[in-house]
Order: C-alpha cells, then structure tokens, then sequence
C-alpha cells in the first residue's frame, strides 16, 4: 500500500524542516509527502521549494492568501494520493517506525479504518528542552467504535488521540469529509466522526515527539475555548447517534455532562492552588455557561470575584512542566 504524508504549514520553516526530515527518514518510506503552505511570510515556501527539487516525493501547495488554518489543512489532505494518509503537524516529528508500524496493522487488519498512538512530549523552555512521554493506555492495540465511542471519550478526555500520530485508509477521509472549518479542534470533531463510522485503533507505542512551545497552536485557541469545544462536539455526536428520544441518549447526555463538570471542577481546583487567577477564572466561567446549563450572571461575577480575592499577590506556579507552555 502506497503511504502519502499531509502536512500543513504556516511560517514555521525551521520546525518544518524538522517534520520533514524525520518523515523522510522513516523506515517505510512515505510515497509522497504534500505540504500546503498557507501564504508563510517567512522563508518557508523558499525552503519547500528547494527540498522539493532535490526530492521528488516532497510536493508543495501554494495557497496566495491565508486561510486560517482549517482550509490549509484540507487541502494538505486532499492533495495526497496514497492508499493510506499519515497527517503531521508542522511542529511535531515522527519517530522511528511510526510509518511501518501503523502501515502494517492496517495491512494486517481490514476491519480497522484508521490507527493512532502515543507521543512524547518534548517541553521547549527557556532554551532547555525536557522529555515527558506519555504512559502508554494498553499493552495491546486498544480498539474503539460507534459502539463505545463515548465510553471511550469520556474516560480519555484529556487526550482522545494525537492527530500527528493518525494514519488512516484513504476511504476513511472520503467517506468522512473535511475538517469543519466550525471549530478550532477540527481535528477532534474530524476523529470522533470517524469512530462513527470506522473502528479506529490506539497503539500500544509512542509514534510522534509532540513539540511543547508557547506557539502552540493551543495556547493561541486558548483552554476555555477547547473546554467548550470539546464539549458541544461530543454533545453534538450524541445527538447523531439518537436523533430522537431515548433512554440511551439521556443516560450518555448526562454521563458527559457530569464528566465534564468534574474535569473543569479539579481544573479550577488545581488553578486556584497554583495561583493561576485568570486560567482559574475561565475554568468557573466554562463550568456555568460551556455544560449544558448557564448559571445567573451575577453568581458567575460573585465566583470570579472570589477567585481573584483569593489569588490576588500570589506568584502563579506550575505543578507540571508542560503547563508553562500550556493554555492553563
């Protein structure tokens, strides 16, 4: 089976490189990789253009204006022309074997539409970087369905998958369309839209470095905004999967619902402890309005004031290294 490499750029030409390097020197080599460059300002196309003479496998979207990201990222996509599609972001590096290993579980197993694994972080700080790989979930390929989709999502909400570490069937992405250009986690509406419709697959091996650094396309979204995004698409596939009343859905509804009060319940916790006001803040305001319920203005204003009372002179800590380049 052919592999095709999607990747989608915005004026990171020296992380860029990096990506590409790293999907070059995969074990199984990638047949092609598609970069769409989203009109970068820095050096970027310049850069691409040069790999892509000395290496034909390496092809090259120009967009003239900027589209926002989402665009950026279909086009990537729907320029490849390879059996089985790897996405990677522009800032995160493949490992060794992470193309082989996934390429042969989806040879090995036709029921499984797409595949996923762990990563590891790699914390950019202060000139100094630290390593954190992520436990991994399962000693064996942890498979997940409609069936128990939600199961699924409610238990591994903080990290349902790493997109840079997809590879799926090139009829997964025809079948289950575009990343909606509605939300910033486009990729999470795209994954859970998948599982719909195609078993998806979590491997028991860390297949990416996942780069930690404070141009993180989340820290610009912002935690509050992920929190309500999460939220309304998980919502949202509830409804889909029982468009009409019944006992499931109701049960599902508020399972998720309580799941996510309890999450923003110990992420408030853990601000206010770090001394974290306005992270803290966002936290109260996402527990009110972004659960399925909005609370009185003026309670939501009485609890802000309170946090601010209660964190006002304190120096904000970080119990985690990745929260220092992390939307708290």
């Amino acid at each position: 089976m052919t592999i095709s490499v999607a990747i989608g750029t915005y004026n990171r030409a020296a992380m860029l490189r990096q990506a590409l390097e790293a999907a070059l020197a995969q074990s199984r080599a990638p047949d092609e990789i598609v970069v769409a460059d989203d009109a970068s300002t820095d050096g970027t196309h310049e850069m691409l253009a040069a790999l892509a003479a000395g290496d034909p496998r390496v092809k090259v979207i120009r967009r003239e204006t900027n589209s926002g990201g989402v665009g950026n990222c279909n086009a990537a996509m729907e320029g490849t022309r390879g059996d089985l599609i790897a996405w990677c972001s522009d800032d995160d590096r493949f490992l060794p074997g992470h193309l082989e290993a996934s390429a042969a579980f989806l040879e090995t197993h036709p029921q499984i539409g797409l595949v996923h694994s762990s990563f590891i972080d790699v914390v950019e700080t202060a000139g100094q970087n630290s390593i954190e790989p992520r436990r991994l979930r399962a000693p064996a390929p942890l498979i997940v369905g409609s069936g128990d989709l939600f199961s699924y999502l409610t238990r591994y909400y903080d990290w349902p998958f790493h997109p840079s570490t997809l590879v799926m069937r090139r009829e997964v992405w025809q079948r289950v369309g575009f990343f909606d250009p509605a939300y910033a986690l486009t990729d999470t509406d795209w994954f859970v839209r998948a599982a719909e419709i195609f078993p998806a697959a979590l491997l028991p091996r860390h297949g990416v470095l996942n780069r930690r650094h404070r141009g993180n396309w989340s820290n610009r979204v912002g935690s509050a905004r992920m929190q309500a995004e999460i939220f309304e698409i998980v919502e949202r596939a509830i409804v889909r999967r029982w468009p009409h009343w019944r006992p499931e859905r109701t049960l599902w509804r508020a399972i998720w619902r309580t799941n996510v009060r309890l999450r923003l319940l110990l992420t408030l916790r853990a601000r206010l402890r770090g001394g974290h006001g306005n992270a803290a803040c966002a936290a109260w305001a996402g527990l009110l309005q972004h659960t399925g319920r909005s609370a009185p203005a003026w309670f939501e204003r009485a609890g802000e004031t309170l946090i601010r009372r209660w964190t006002r002179g304190r120096e904000p800590r970080f119990e985690d290294a990745r929260q220092s380049v992390s939307p708290l």
